[in-house]
């Protein structure tokens, strides 16, 4: 099944992950102009209802990875259900300027209009996220949490506009981005994380997954 999953993937990305450079979307608009132009969207409920609906018809081909709710399909895949919409944002930014570094997601964000992005942002933040509750969840990774954690997530692991909700993230994922962080992987270097989960003890970062992912 997932062997046949990644097939489907790719040849939807295809088209994407070779594209010249003319075809690559224009994004030079400043990024606070494009987060004031989002947050004049929200404020409006007809515009942001139309917003959302756009977003939900351009995450087709997103939806094999992270699901069509924005609830990942693979566990080492991030859940984009209910991220916070300046955040998730952010992330087509960096991605598209290489500064985070995935191949994929890079050309991707690359193709992707400023419209685009702002309604695919709006879509995953109006969903829902599902916690992993089949995953135990773990006091250890709590006394954790809140160690290291809740200062800048916030106790309930929402975050804010500019750092990522964490409550309810696939176990799995955040298993691996936390090694990777942990490690100083080049894919995670411009991140602040790898400075603290420096602080962090490796075996740790087991527990402190299995109770963010739970948390509601």
């Amino acid at each position: 099944m997932e062997s046949k999953l990644k097939q489907i993937v790719l040849a939807l990305l295809a088209p994407l992950l070779f594209l010249p450079a003319f075809a690559i979307a224009e994004n030079t608009t400043d990024f606070q102009d494009v987060v004031q132009q989002m947050r004049d969207i929200k404020g409006n409920q007809v515009d942001y209802q139309i917003a959302i609906q756009e977003g939900q018809e351009r995450s087709m081909l997103c939806g094999y990875c992270h699901g069509k709710d924005g609830n990942s399909v693979k566990n080492d895949i991030p859940n984009l259900a209910e991220q916070n919409t300046e955040y998730l944002l952010k992330q087509f930014e960096l991605f598209a300027s290489g500064e985070r570094k995935s191949y994929v997601m890079g050309q991707l964000s690359k193709s992707l209009t400023t419209e685009e992005r702002i309604n695919l942002s709006l879509f995953y933040s109006s969903q829902t996220v599902k916690p992993q509750t089949e995953i135990e969840t773990s006091e250890r990774g709590k006394e954790k949490y809140q160690t290291f954690c809740f200062a800048c997530h916030g106790e309930d692991g929402h975050g804010n506009a500019d750092l990522p909700r964490l409550a309810g993230q696939k176990y799995q994922f955040l298993v691996e981005t936390l090694t990777a962080f942990k490690r100083g992987e080049k894919s995670r270097a411009n991140s602040p994380m790898v400075k603290i989960m420096k602080t962090v003890d490796a075996k740790d970062i087991e527990p402190l997954a299995r109770y963010i992912a739970n948390m509601p």
